[in-house]
């Protein structure tokens, strides 16, 4: 007998819906679909709990998501899993990289392939602040690097950077979907000898020393921790931050210019924007 599948189509912003997939990671799920400001996860039947639609609704809300329910449908088995893959396509950073999922890997030849298969976490290089991400990261990671990956998703910043010559990269997520999801890919792409991986949360982990940080994170996370970022980093290090909507580029940008840094390079892409800051040389 064919499985059936529970859909519940979500209304988040954009900006929450970080915020959003880790409430959604406490539930029973086979996978998340995201769009624009909207996203549909699955359930089987049978793991489907009829005051479920209710109860996430309000666990989101909770927690400060503004969140709508759009629809609850259920939908025949149609290999899933086989239509979840075909979803998945490579993603060209620029002429010299490319994130593919694994069962495509074999059809590209890029002077950099980064073979990341995501579950529900985030990463893919599908959403603008990857890319930019990923973009900046290729200018400022330099060999013999220590760097530390906030938030790390699927790890695909913190497999870039041992990738690009890094000696010790650090990432680390309060998601442990995100944190078994990013050992797989790590394993996928041979740099388990450099990047070291821990599920924890940001106001808890004591962050390395290191060259180089990578924090793709929304502003509200952002903000507030600018200056742990710049003390963990090496006089004249770098930082690149991303998963900031253009309007709050100033907002974000500024505890970093306040306390010495020095704005070097910018990106921009439909609404987002992505940073590279210079932390303050020793006078």
């Amino acid at each position: 007998m064919p499985k059936r599948y529970v859909l519940l189509t979500l209304s988040i912003p954009e900006e929450e819906m970080d915020l959003a997939m880790g409430i959604l990671g406490g539930y029973p799920l086979l996978g998340v679909e995201q769009g624009l400001d909207e996203c549909t996860v699955c359930f089987e039947q049978n793991d489907w709990q009829h005051d479920y639609a209710d109860a996430i609704v309000a666990e989101l809300k909770s927690v400060g998501v503004s969140v709508q329910l759009v629809n609850v449908g259920t939908e025949e088995d149609q290999n899933w899993n086989a239509e979840w893959e075909a979803s998945i396509d490579p993603v060209v950073v620029n002429e010299r990289i490319i994130i593919v999922p694994e069962w495509r890997a074999s059809e590209f030849s890029y002077p950099m392939t980064l073979v990341i298969t995501p579950k529900m976490s985030f990463g893919t290089g599908h959403h603008a602040t990857t890319r930019m991400m990923c973009r900046l990261m290729e200018v400022y990671a330099k060999p013999g690097d220590t760097w530390v990956d906030v938030g790390t998703g699927t790890g695909v910043l913190g497999i870039m950077a041992a990738k690009l010559g890094a000696k010790d990269v650090y990432a680390f997520d309060n998601n442990e979907w995100s944190i078994v999801n990013s050992y797989e890919n790590v394993i996928r792409n041979n740099v388990q000898d450099v990047v070291r991986l821990e599920q924890a949360e940001l106001q808890d982990v004591q962050l390395p020393r290191c060259n180089g940080l990578a924090a793709n994170l929304y502003r509200h996370l952002v903000i507030p921790y600018a200056q742990s970022f710049i003390n963990a980093v090496e006089p004249g290090g770098v930082i690149l931050v991303s998963g900031i909507l253009k309007y709050d580029r100033d907002e974000v940008a500024a505890p970093f210019l306040e306390a010495g840094c020095t704005l070097i390079d910018e990106l921009a892409e439909s609404e987002w924007c992505a940073l590279a800051l210079r932390t303050p040389s020793v006078s």
